[in-house]
């Protein structure tokens, strides 16, 4: 057993329930909801209002987070059921994949894989719902019928929803309590593109989405407060981390194309895009200055500037090549 897994064993065995970047397994505060949540795939019911938003998928076998199209979720429980809330991001809705009916092979759809292993259960549940809300069985009791759980999708411009309602039945585990503590992975399957994001989960997975020494952990929890915000900040820390040190390093060469793009241009194409990319420089550097931006300016932004450099070498050789050409 590597020094890892034993630190794991010592959390199980004592109950503690650490940070999941300090020990580098995402934990998730599962809270007990109020009421259940209406099961349309719109995710805008009262419910879902206190209810902390884990994101931050990692693209499949890299150490690397998704960054044109992230997914997040939602998790609460009752005494009957477990609860989940998807929003993928997809800014080509109309290009989404579901091929797939109930029972086939929807892991080959635009879909979520949802894995749970309550305590108690004799293996883990793997659950598959695709853009469509059409279900599958994956491993799991063969005498699990799929009207025993519920999947509904909304699919909208900038993103498609997904929710889940499970019964604790289906789990086959122990009746839920506070403070138990469950392995879980939720992970993304994606056929728009871009290709390197085709396959993404919620924790770290190196081999296969099953892989259960690399699940995330829901802790079973009562019913949240009005912090959300803060929850969210620490369930989210080494993400936003991530994308605030990008913007940074990003902000930290944006010198180098400011006497390029000031350029008085000859073209008009060129001059429209010289003058956008000086605008969104400005905004990376502004943003980077902030000490404590808001997650979703952070996340907008990071997709938004993906390209950002390549853009602005194309513009600055652009513009050498229109004046070669010209004199």
């Amino acid at each position: 057993m590597n020094r890892i897994k034993m630190i794991f064993a010592v959390i199980a065995m004592v109950g503690v329930v650490l940070n999941a970047d300090a020990a580098g397994r995402r934990t998730y505060p599962c809270h007990r909801l109020a009421q259940a949540p209406l099961i349309d795939g719109k995710m805008d019911d009262e419910a879902w209002k206190n209810i902390p938003a884990a994101s931050g998928f990692y693209i499949f076998g890299k150490k690397k987070f998704a960054v044109e199209k992230q997914t997040s979720f939602k998790a609460g429980w009752t005494d009957d059921a477990v609860y989940i809330g998807i929003r993928a991001e997809e800014n080509s809705p109309e290009k989404l994949k579901a091929l797939g009916r109930d029972g086939s092979p929807l892991y080959q759809d635009d879909s979520i894989e949802v894995f749970l292993f309550p305590l108690g259960a004799p293996n883990y549940m793997q659950l598959i719902a695709n853009s469509a809300g059409k279900r599958m069985n994956g491993r799991g009791p063969e005498t699990i019928n799929l009207l025993d759980w519920k999947a509904k999708a909304f699919v909208d411009k900038t993103e498609w929803l997904l929710e889940l309602s499970i019964p604790f039945g289906v789990l086959m585990g122990n009746p839920p309590k506070e403070g138990d503590e469950w392995p879980v992975n939720v992970a993304r399957n994606m056929s728009t593109g871009p290709a390197e994001e085709r396959n993404s989960s919620w924790p770290f997975i190196a081999e296969a989405f099953y892989d259960v020494d690399s699940f995330g952990c829901f802790v079973l929890k009562g019913e949240a407060g009005n912090n959300v915000v803060a929850e969210e900040k620490k369930l989210n820390a080494s993400y936003i981390k991530n994308m605030r040190d990008n913007i940074i390093k990003l902000a930290g060469v944006a010198g180098k194309y400011e006497k390029g793009l000031a350029k008085k241009r000859r073209g008009e194409s060129l001059r429209v895009e010289a003058e956008y990319l000086r605008r969104t420089w400005g905004q990376v550097v502004k943003l980077a200055a902030q000490s404590d931006p808001d997650f979703h300016e952070l996340r907008s932004a990071t997709r938004a500037y993906v390209n950002l450099r390549s853009r602005s070498d194309d513009c600055v050789v652009g513009e050498m090549m229109e004046i070669l050409l010209k004199d």
